[in-house]
């Protein structure tokens, strides 16, 4: 099972300062998940919340550089998956991205989902059975 992070986790990880309680617990897990040899992953769609310009970029930008975790992009596939996720829980537009996150982890066979804000996430996750949302 793979550990997927959110924009949540990935901003606790680039910016430790911000939130260092965050940052320790998504540390604890890559750890874990590197003892259980199980892959990282970050969804492409996460980062259009990340990347706001000159002075933020680069933090996510180094984070992703270290090569721990590989970003998964936006294919057709997960875009069906995600609008389906959508529909099948009543929601719109507004939670496109909670939705692609939770799409790529169904897609990639399962995953535990680490965010800050597991709320959406569950519901849209609700009966994939092999993908679990986890708040750090």
């Amino acid at each position: 099972m793979a550990l997927i992070l959110d924009s949540e986790a990935l901003s606790a990880l680039a910016r430790p300062r911000s939130a260092p309680g965050r940052h320790e617990r998504v540390r604890a897990a890559m750890r874990s998940a590197q003892r259980r040899r199980e892959p990282v992953r970050v969804p492409a769609a996460t980062l259009l919340e990340l990347y706001r310009g000159a002075g933020t970029d680069e933090a996510i930008d180094v984070e992703l550089s270290r090569g721990y975790a590989k970003v998964i992009t936006t294919g057709a596939r997960i875009a069906r998956i995600a609008g389906h996720l959508l529909s099948s829980v009543g929601a719109g537009s507004e939670l496109a991205v909670d939705a692609l996150v939770v799409a790529t982890a169904v897609r990639i066979g399962g995953g535990l989902i680490l965010t800050h804000d597991p709320s959406d996430l569950r519901r849209l996750a609700g009966d994939q059975p092999n993908v679990r949302v986890a708040a750090v």
